[in-house]
C-alpha cells in the first residue's frame, strides 16, 4: 500500500473510531487494526491521537466546508447587488449537514458525528490550526448574515449564526432521540428538515431584529 493510500485508510479508520466511541473512548491500536497497518504506522504519519484527531476533523470540515461555500456563492450571486435573503444563507449553512445526516452512507454521518463534536467540545488546546481554518469560514457566514440583516450589530450577528448552529446540529437531527423517546417513527426528508430549520433561523432572527428595534423606539422616547 502506497503513503497515500495508507494514510487515506487511517483516516477512514479514525473517523469510524472516533465518530463512534469518542475521542478518549476510541483506541488507536483499534484503528490501526482496522487500517490493516502496524500501530506504528500512526506515529510515523501523525505523531500522535490529538495530531490525528486534528487530521481527520479537517477532513471531515473541509468537505462539508467546500459543499457550504458553493450553496454560499449561489446565494450571494443570485442576490447580486441587493442584500441576500437570510433564507438563502440559512438553507446553505444546514442542507449539506442535513443531506449527509438523513443519507444512506455511513461514511457520510460518520463526518457529521466529527464535526458535532468540535461543535459541542472545542478542544482548542489541541488543534489551534484546525479552529483558525474553521474560524474563517465562521467569519465569512457572519459577514453574509450582516448583509441580509444590516440593522443588527456585530455582537448580535454572531448570536444568530450560534443559534442558527446549534438547531443544525441538534441532537433531533443527529439521532432522532426526542423521536425515539416519544416512540414514533418518523420519516423525514432532506427538504423538510432544512425547510424546517430555515423556518426557525428565519423566525428567530427576525424577532431579535424587532426586538432590537423596539428597545431602540423605548431608549428615544426616554
Amino acid at each position: 500500500m502506497s503513503k497515500a493510500d495508507t494514510i487515506d485508510a487511517l483516516m477512514e479508520s479514525a473517523i469510524h473510531c472516533f465518530s463512534r466511541y469518542g475521542y478518549e473512548g476510541a483506541s488507536l491500536r483499534d484503528i490501526a487494526a482496522n487500517a490493516g497497518v502496524p500501530l506504528s504506522t500512526i506515529h510515523m504519519y501523525f505523531g500522535s491521537k490529538a495530531e490525528l484527531y486534528t487530521a481527520i476533523e479537517r477532513k471531515s470540515w473541509g468537505e462539508i466546508d467546500d459543499e457550504r461555500s458553493a450553496l454560499l456563492s449561489e446565494a450571494l450571486a443570485k442576490a447580486g447587488a441587493r442584500p441576500p435573503e437570510l433564507a438563502d444563507l440559512i438553507h446553505a449553512l444546514a442542507r449539506p449537514v442535513v443531506r449527509r445526516m438523513l443519507g444512506a452512507s455511513e461514511h457520510d454521518q460518520e463526518r457529521i458525528f466529527i464535526i458535532r463534536g468540535r461543535v459541542s467540545d472545542r478542544r482548542a488546546q489541541e488543534s489551534p490550526s484546525f479552529l483558525e481554518v474553521a474560524d474563517r469560514s465562521v467569519v465569512r457566514w457572519i459577514d453574509a448574515i450582516q448583509l441580509a440583516c444590516p440593522s443588527l450589530v456585530r455582537q448580535d450577528i454572531v448570536w444568530a449564526f450560534s443559534f442558527v448552529v446549534g438547531a443544525i446540529y441538534s441532537w433531533q437531527l443527529v439521532d432522532h432521540r426526542y423521536d425515539q423517546l416519544l416512540g414514533q417513527d418518523i420519516q423525514r426528508t432532506v427538504d423538510g428538515i432544512t425547510g424546517d430549520i430555515v423556518t426557525f433561523g428565519c423566525a428567530g432572527i427576525h424577532a431579535l431584529i424587532e426586538r432590537r428595534r423596539l428597545a431602540a423606539q423605548e431608549t428615544s422616547a426616554a
